[in-house]
């Protein structure tokens, strides 16, 4: 998976939209995030994204998943309570992770 974390936010929202099935590529949280972010993405599980948000302060994309559900209890720049989101950089599109697994299938295969 090293190839994916090189990737900028950019090529990764030509990538991902609402919708998409993705792979967890980190699941390491700060112990600030895991107090208040009960339910987490695991790495290398598949989930859907259900909504993208951007958050220009920060100049980030964070998206909740279809398949992990919290309490809206962070506030949003306008102080209305939301449920947290994930940053993208922890995600890639399923279909990138098939092809790699591909590549690193058909390597072993001829390998000498």
């Amino acid at each position: 998976m090293l190839i994916f974390q090189e990737i900028s936010l950019i090529a990764i929202l030509k990538m991902i939209k609402e919708g998409d099935q993705v792979v967890c590529v980190d699941d390491v949280f700060d112990p600030r995030s895991m107090e208040i972010i009960p339910n987490r993405p695991k790495k290398d599980k598949i989930y859907t994204i259900r909504e993208m948000r951007y958050y220009d302060m920060h100049d980030k994309m964070g998206v909740t998943l279809v398949e992990v559900k919290n309490a809206k209890n962070v506030k949003d720049f306008f102080g209305k309570l939301q449920e947290p989101s994930f940053n993208i950089i922890r995600f890639v599109p399923i279909d990138k992770v098939l092809d790699e697994i591909n590549i690193e299938e058909i390597e072993e295969a001829f390998a000498l």
